[in-house]
Formats: structure tokens, C-alpha cells, sequence
């Protein structure tokens, strides 16, 4: 008999186009849902869905059969869903709910949630637990909170087989969220096909503190929550590769960037070190100041720990924008290289 698929809601996006492919390469059939169109590999049967429609949701997962469903449909970012918090809010929660009712009502289905450490809310401790309060603020951090919440309600009250991964901020290659998120952004001006510009960090986030980790780690993560029994019913943190301030991160992905031209465009490699970064006022979107999570869970109940260090995960990402920008990157041996700190603008 042929493998059940794994339905991946969302999977067109950043880290569900990763995960698709992951899945797909291990022989196992692959289905993503989503309003975008499929631009990954091979071995992925995509189907055009509205998550908040609870008869299509319905339909799909009766016609498809999954074993696992990967929730990964809801606003993409803090900016959209602030730009339009009733769409955000019917994605996230709606779309929650919709797929949700699906696979209860299909049944032998385990629903993994990609939550995130945003539903906890301003960091008041040394580190988030998965017991620490829920405090979300903001249209992003109370959509996905209430998505979280209405998860584990299934789970707990009505016997849905689920598991919540609560990831940290994800980075890697082909995210295209250079208007939002700080490593594509940072990356798209650093490699401006104009030439070299500045990053841009805002005042107020200068000395914002985030965990971070390489998408090929959030994608392990959450295929164990989706195959170890261990993970059923269980929320967990993410456990990062490293926490940095919002200015120590872009200092090191300007050097990195640097670093990966000088053997073959040692001009554009000084160009780049001399950019900095510049400052700007705001945020424009209201932010959290303070995010760090203990990952202790993920470790001793699965044995879970990240594998690629932030620098090695910098270093591919920008190896994959040079590459998509017809230049060349300097090998990197995947440690975390001595990096000097960029001149501020």
C-alpha cells in the first residue's frame, strides 16, 4: 500500500515550501495547500485553498487522506496582519479552526501548529517556558495566540492527536519577506543589484533581543513533532541556534556578506563593509523588546538540538542570494568565523 500523504497547509510559503521538500525527498507524498502558486520541487501535488472556507478544508482532507497535516497557514507577518487585521485574523484564526474541524471530522490525523514564541508576549523573565503566561499583543502575537489556544482545546477536550511547535524567528534561504523580516531585508540592500546599500535598522529596535535559527532545523523540528509519539499532545519551544541583539545580527550579516565576495569581488566586498547600516525612526509596527525561549522540552523528551550554528546559516543564506545574483560565494567551512564589527551610518 502506498504511504498516506502529509497535507501541508501553507506550503507555499517560506518554511512550507522547505518542509514540502524535505517530505517529498523521504518518499513520502506530499500535498501543500495554499492561495500562492507551488514554485519548489518536484514530488509535491499542490491544490489552491482558502484555509478559512471549512467546506473546502473539508473536502481536501476527505479526498487526500493525510496522515499528518503541518498547519502552517496564517498571516505572514507582523506588517501585514497590522496593514489588515480582519484578513490576518480570518486566515489565523478562522483558517485554525476550519482545518481543524476538517481533521476531526475525517479522524487519524495528527495536526501539527506552527505557533511562535510572539504568544507569550513581552519577555519579563530570563527565558520563556512552555508554562510562562500568554500575553500576545498586537494582530499577529493574538492571532496566532488564539490559534495555539483553540489547538490545544482540540487536542485536550475533543481527542485530536495534535502537537504545537512554538518557533523562534526562522531565517534561511528564499524567505521573501525583504520588506519585514530582518535577515531578507538586510540581504536585499546589501546585494541591491544598484550596488551595495545600507541596511536599515530602526531606532527603536536597535537593542531587540530574538532568538534565531536556520529553517533546515525549524523544518527537523517539525517533522519529529509530526512522527514521534513522544510529541502527541505536547507544546514546545524551538530551540534556537542563538540570540542576538537586532544590531549585533545585521553588524554580523554585513560582514558575512563581505567575508563571502572578497576572493571573487574584493571590490564589491569592501563596498559592502563600508555600507554599515543606517538608522531610521520607528518601528513602524509596534514590537516586542525582549524574546528568548527555553527549548529545554524539545530536548529531553525528543532529543531535539539545532545542527546549524547561526553563522553557518548566514553563510548559506547569503550564498543563496549571491547565487540568485549571479555571483559567486567564497566557500564557508560552516563554523562561526570572528566577524568585525560594521561601521554605523
Amino acid at each position: 500500500m502506498p504511504r498516506r500523504p502529509v497535507l501541508i497547509t501553507g506550503g507555499c510559503g517560506f518554511i512550507g515550501t522547505h518542509l514540502a521538500g524535505r517530505i517529498a525527498a523521504s518518499g513520502t507524498p506530499v500535498v501543500v495547500a495554499d492561495l500562492a502558486p507551488w514554485t519548489g520541487g518536484p514530488g509535491v501535488r499542490a491544490v489552491r485553498l482558502d484555509v478559512a472556507d471549512a467546506g473546502a478544508c473539508r473536502d481536501l482532507l476527505r479526498s487526500a487522506r493525510p496522515s499528518v497535516v503541518y498547519h502552517l497557514a496564517a498571516a505572514a507577518t507582523v506588517d501585514t496582519a497590522h496593514a489588515d487585521p480582519a484578513a490576518a485574523l480570518r486566515s489565523t484564526i478562522g483558517g485554525t479552526m476550519a482545518v481543524l474541524e476538517a481533521a476531526l471530522a475525517v479522524g487519524g490525523v495528527r495536526f501539527v501548529l506552527a505557533s511562535t514564541d510572539k504568544v507569550y508576549g513581552e519577555l519579563t523573565t530570563a527565558a520563556y517556558t512552555e508554562d510562562s503566561p500568554l500575553a500576545a499583543r498586537g494582530v499577529y502575537d493574538v492571532g496566532k495566540l488564539s490559534a495555539d489556544a483553540v489547538t490545544r482545546l482540540y487536542g485536550a477536550d475533543l481527542g485530536l492527536p495534535v502537537a504545537v511547535l512554538r518557533l523562534c524567528n526562522v531565517f534561511g534561504p528564499g524567505d521573501p519577506h525583504t520588506a519585514s523580516r530582518v535577515v531578507p531585508r538586510s540581504l536585499s540592500r546589501i546585494f541591491d543589484p544598484a550596488g551595495p546599500l545600507p541596511p536599515v535598522l530602526y531606532t527603536g529596535s536597535l537593542h531587540h533581543s530574538r532568538d534565531y535559527v536556520f529553517v533546515d532545523d525549524a523544518v527537523r523540528a517539525l517533522v519529529a513533532l509530526g512522527t514521534d509519539e513522544r510529541a502527541a499532545g505536547g507544546v514546545f519551544n524551538m530551540a534556537a541556534s542563538a540570540h542576538r541583539t537586532t544590531r549585533a545580527l545585521v553588524a554580523e550579516i554585513v560582514a558575512r556578506s563581505s567575508a563571502a565576495c572578497r576572493a571573487g569581488d574584493p571590490e564589491l566586498a569592501a563596498a559592502i563593509a563600508a555600507t554599515g547600516y543606517t538608522v531610521a525612526p520607528g518601528p513602524p509596527v509596534p514590537a516586542l523588546t525582549r524574546q528568548h525561549c527555553d527549548a529545554a522540552l524539545l530536548r529531553s523528551r525528543l532529543g531535539f538540538r539545532p545542527t546549524v550554528p547561526l553563522g553557518a546559516g548566514l553563510d548559506r543564506t547569503i550564498a543563496a542570494v549571491m547565487a540568485a545574483r549571479g555571483l559567486v560565494a567564497a566557500p564557508s567551512n560552516g563554523a562561526t568565523r570572528g566577524y568585525r564589527r560594521a561601521a554605523r551610518t
